[in-house]
């Protein structure tokens, strides 16, 4: 593949090699791109180098600084910018999504197109991400039919009334795939709608977080796609959801949960040895476990880090958590 990956990652997690390998054994990126906290970017580049991640060169990027050479803002300055009060997400969870959408500001070079893979999405039986015919493609992974309401219906209004467009839909699915193409020239034209939507003269991910404020939070991967729905839908390609999505699982998983236990006891591991396996040793458990069965490989396994997935109620979980194998006995 000639173009870049690019994955913002937060802390170094159990699954973090493995998702790191599987994406470069599949996809074999031109370079792959990390953005994370200083200390998250050292304990990588330590991790990476010590147990030989199969990965090839990894180019580390510090989130704290990220928009300084561009735009003069730093991580503090633009979580400044939210005055949400109590919310459900940490300014973080806004920061990371700047991250996703302006990853060209402050990356040198990146490929013009540049694949967006989250830092938990693991793939197994995956899909293609060029198709045969050389189109950049991505996969509707979430069923559209459950979740929060609430949520989706101010990420929706955000859509049609920062960006002036209707929000795309389909008929199973959401825009929200853990995953996709972003094109350099879409992305700098919705930079500047959401600029002229704030202030004309205020740096996009300066405008982007004074929206948070007034509709209470934005999803960049649907506001992304109905974008480009709207103004290129040439570009905007996918796989739907019953080609991909039927299959993949999403679960907490922070390491010690039932996922991570039946690794450990199928692999002989005490519950005090450290867990980052590659990705090799992994896929080889997942196969193992799914042909005992007799079931089809999943396309692709979400691992939940996050404590509040223990605390969902049930009416709030999505398909691909309430139909995982792996799915918390706990919650």
């Amino acid at each position: 593949m000639q173009d870049d990956i690019v994955i913002p990652l937060f802390r170094l997690q159990w699954s973090t090699r493995a998702v790191y390998e599987g994406v470069c054994q599949h996809y074999a990126p031109a370079r792959l791109h990390v953005i994370a906290p200083a200390e998250t970017a050292a304990a990588l580049t330590r991790a990476a180098d010590r147990e030989r991640w199969a990965v090839g060169p990894i180019h580390v990027h510090t989130e704290e600084d990220f928009f300084v050479e561009k735009h003069g803002l730093t991580k503090d300055d633009l979580a400044n910018e939210l005055r949400l009060g109590e919310s459900l997400y940490p300014a973080g969870w806004y920061y990371q999504q700047l991250l996703k959408l302006g990853a060209a500001d402050g990356i040198a070079e990146l490929s013009d197109w540049f694949l967006i893979w989250d830092s938990d999405l693991l793939p197994v039986e995956t899909w293609p991400v060029i198709d045969a015919d050389g189109r950049r493609r991505f996969a509707l992974l979430q069923d559209r039919s459950r979740g929060n309401p609430d949520i989706v219906g101010r990420w929706a209004d955000w859509i049609g009334r920062v960006l002036g467009v209707e929000p795309i839909t389909d008929p199973e699915a959401t825009f929200v795939p853990h995953h996709m193409w972003f094109g350099q020239r879409h992305l700098a034209a919705m930079q500047d709608r959401v600029r002229a939507f704030v202030d004309g003269d205020l740096p996009w991910p300066a405008a982007m977080m004074r929206t948070a404020n007034t509709f209470g939070t934005f999803s960049e991967f649907w506001a992304y796609a109905s974008w480009v729905h709207a103004h290129a839908p040439a570009d905007r390609l996918f796989y739907p959801y019953d080609t991909y999505g039927r299959t993949t699982e999403r679960f907490f998983e922070d390491g010690t949960a039932i996922f991570a236990q039946r690794f450990r006891a199928a692999r002989g591991l005490s519950a005090d040895v450290p867990l980052r396996p590659a990705y090799a040793d992994l896929l080889a458990f997942i196969h193992d476990e799914y042909n005992a069965t007799g079931d089809p490989l999943p396309s692709s396994l979400s691992f939940e880090a996050s404590p509040r997935h223990r605390k969902k109620g049930r009416a709030n979980m999505h398909t691909e958590e309430l139909r995982s194998r792996w799915h918390n006995a706990e919650e």
